[in-house]
């Protein structure tokens, strides 16, 4: 008998309806009352990739990526802004990669539905 652990298939379905709470930083709040929610649907065993599900109200913010994160945009759109001046309109169909260390800002102009995959350092824990 071989010392080799058993890998399996984590399998799950989307939410439906309304998620979480998951706020945005008070102080990168710029206008507007850009409501966000989410929550973390699958994650590896050692917690340090992790795919969800996002959504936020229209509304402006800065945001900087503590992690690499890959975004397929489901709804909505939006404007953002690198820290530099490169701007990137995304709506429905958009696949895009943030890196770690990112600054940027978004401005939400209809309600963004994301799925999204994040890679972290540390074990990410809600």
């Amino acid at each position: 008998m071989s010392d080799v652990e058993l890998l399996s298939i984590l399998s799950t379905s989307a939410p439906t309806g309304e998620l979480p709470p998951m706020p945005i930083e008070p102080s990168w709040i710029t206008a507007g009352d850009p409501v966000a929610r989410g929550t973390v649907i699958a994650q590896s065993q050692d917690k340090k990739l992790s795919s969800g599900l996002w959504t936020c109200e229209p509304g402006e913010f800065d945001w900087e990526f503590g992690w690499d994160e890959f975004v397929y945009v489901l709804e909505g759109k939006v404007t953002i802004t690198e820290q530099g001046g490169k701007t990137h309109d995304l709506g429905p169909g958009d696949m895009v990669h943030f890196p770690l260390g990112l600054k940027a800002h978004w401005v939400v102009k209809e309600a963004v539905r994301k799925f999204f995959v994040i890679r972290t350092a540390e074990p990410f824990e809600l």
